[in-house]
């Protein structure tokens, strides 16, 4: 019999931690965290470190590896992940540390320990495990995100982490056809369950125009974004289409996170693109630099996505006033965040200020997950028999997707604590 247990990302996207039991190992997949409406770090829930035969890390953010640190100041679980991830999750851990530390169970002497205990993989390598095993599998969703299939006490299992199925500029698609299909169990997240996304061409063409418009008429251009994934997404689609008659410019943790992608064109599908888009890009380096970017037109990319601080929050305050200029928010805006209040109303609140924005706003679905389409189709790959946990999304979301399933042995995990048998 082996045991899975929901620590966190039960009921909720974010703070994804599922702790896999067998009778000679026990696996931790993630350990992520949330923050609440006032900034402050939540976790998963509590496990013991010295129980632990391996910790995996899909990838590096932080609702997926932003309480790690916590599992190594007792003990020293082997930690396994592609190296792009562990030189992605040291500069967030640092910038945790650095933002909420006074909340954190970590000081950097944890982070380093934890990334000592990092044991490097790339995709389609298996490690054994005390009679188990571990296959890591390419996950589409950030570049060295990974999926993890798990033979534990002759059960298969796979954990999905955040996957794409959809081919982008930045990554391939995620490797379904080098999973089994007659597994045993699929821990997959839905956090997009609610709906399809638009075909990536005619978002790439709507999101072009808007660029193209914005500088046509002497306007610049902000790009709040994640610095993960999404910046690098953002970047390329740019230099694709030519958008190179105005600087390009990159700020924040993402022109670290673009130095650290650019070591790894093995975990790219064009690392050509990627190589002329970084050499077309300009990073700013501080205050003074910043200043430089705003003297002309340019298009800017900068944290934070959803503008809960950062230097994006700088750009919007000089630019934002401008009729000519354009925000284009590229990604989910959470219900309470700052980039949701743009999106609503226009107006913009950060650290007790009131923004109001005349610059023209965009939203644009540019999503590195699976939509509901896709994740019907990721399901009905598996043979009839094949069971499906959901985690890592809103109980509408889940219950929407199991509606478009109800043949198939979905279990919908409302809460986190939950777990199940097989």
């Amino acid at each position: 019999m082996v045991t899975v247990e929901v620590l966190g990302g039960g009921g909720e996207v974010g703070r994804m931690a599922i702790l896999v039991k067998g009778s000679r190992n026990s696996v931790l997949l993630d350990y992520g965290v949330n923050f609440d409406d006032e900034g402050k770090p939540v976790f998963p829930l509590h496990v013991r470190p010295r129980d632990l035969s391996a910790v995996v890390l899909s990838h590096a953010h932080l609702d997926h590896c932003g309480a790690l640190p916590g599992l190594y100041i007792s003990a020293s679980p082997p930690l396994y992940a592609t190296p792009l991830t562990a030189e992605l999750a040291e500069i967030m851990f640092k910038d945790t540390v650095k933002l909420s530390g006074y909340y954190l169970p970590y000081e950097e002497e944890e982070v380093r320990n934890t990334l000592r205990r990092v044991n490097p993989v790339n995709f389609n390598d298996t490690v054994n495990l005390n009679g188990d095993s571990l296959t890591f599998l390419n996950a589409g969703h950030v570049p060295g995100s990974m999926m993890t299939l798990l033979n534990i006490d002759g059960f298969r299992i796979l954990f999905t982490g955040d996957f794409n199925l959809s081919q982008s500029n930045l990554l391939n698609g995620a490797d379904v056809y080098s999973i089994p299909r007659d597994i045993d169990l699929v821990v997959m997240e839905a956090t997009y369950a609610g709906g399809t996304h638009p075909p990536r061409e005619k978002l790439e063409e709507e999101f072009i125009n808007a660029v193209k418009t914005t500088l046509d008429e002497g306007g610049s251009v902000l790009i709040p974004s994640f610095t993960i994934g999404r910046t690098q997404e953002l970047l390329l689609t740019l230099i694709k289409h030519n958008i190179t008659d105005v600087p390009i410019y990159i700020d924040g943790l993402a022109r670290i996170a673009n130095r650290i992608i650019s070591k790894y064109p093995q975990f790219l599908r064009d690392p050509n693109l990627y190589a002329k888009a970084i050499t077309y890009s300009s990073e700013v380096m501080g205050n003074y630099y910043r200043k430089n970017a705003l003297r002309d037109q340019a298009v800017i990319i900068t944290p934070a996505g959803m503008l809960k601080g950062g230097a994006a929050v700088y750009y919007l305050k000089r630019l934002g006033g401008d009729r000519r200029n354009a925000v284009i928010l590229p990604s989910y805006q959470a219900p309470d965040s700052p980039g949701y209040e743009l999106l609503t109303k226009g107006v913009v609140k950060v650290d007790n200020e009131e923004i109001r924005v005349n610059a023209k706003v965009y939203w644009f679905d540019f999503s590195a997950h699976s939509g509901l389409e896709e994740l019907i189709n990721f399901i009905s790959y598996f043979k009839d028999e094949t069971n499906i946990l959901i985690v890592h999304s809103s109980p509408r979301n889940a219950l929407r997707l199991s509606e478009h399933l109800d043949e198939r042995n979905i279990h919908v995990t409302l809460t986190t604590g939950e777990a199940i048998e097989i």
